[in-house]
């Protein structure tokens, strides 16, 4: 499984995010954005291997830059609004993603980019759910006793082939 797929695929399914990473990808050509937007600014997202020895197996390190423009009169209200929705759309409250997410930190100040943007920093462990780690060892199971070597009353009666539920 390849989790920048699936983290990838949990970003496009939310349309202001999507539309975040569509206007950072508009920005290429030009090196800055020339025309008038309507997005309050755009995400960067970088993956690196985790590093750390107490990582989980197979896991990444995702670090996303908030953007927001500074001619944006509410520039920090929409700067922690992106980080909360970014948070909402990784934290899976189900648990039918196939990866688990951890928000590791997010940074304390805005910074200026230099290229009419204030940003902030927040890095995420993304891992493989251990059930989807085909390499974890399944814990051992217990035997199962055949029919003839139960012996405790009550489970079965002499000739009859099933367990007494009753």
């Amino acid at each position: 499984m390849d989790l920048r797929v699936v983290v990838n695929g949990l970003i496009a399914r939310d349309s202001l995010l999507r539309g975040l990473l569509l206007d950072h990808a508009d920005r290429f050509p030009c090196g800055s954005r020339e025309q008038a937007t309507t997005a309050p600014g755009f995400i960067v997202p970088t993956w690196t291997a985790d590093p750390r020895p107490s990582a989980p197996r197979g896991s990444e390190l995702l670090m996303v830059e908030a953007h927001v423009f500074c001619v944006d009169p509410s520039r920090y209200l929409n700067l922690e609004a992106t980080l909360q929705l970014l948070h909402a759309v990784l934290v899976d409250a189900d648990g039918s993603a196939p990866i688990t997410t951890r928000c590791l930190g997010t940074s304390a100040d805005v910074m200026a980019s230099g290229r009419d943007t204030l940003f902030k920093v927040a890095t995420w462990e993304i891992a493989p759910r251990s059930s989807q780690d085909p390499t974890v060892a399944q814990p051992p199971l217990l035997p199962w006793l055949c029919r003839s070597e139960l012996t405790i009353a009550g489970f079965t009666a002499p000739g009859i082939d099933a367990l007494n539920l009753n």
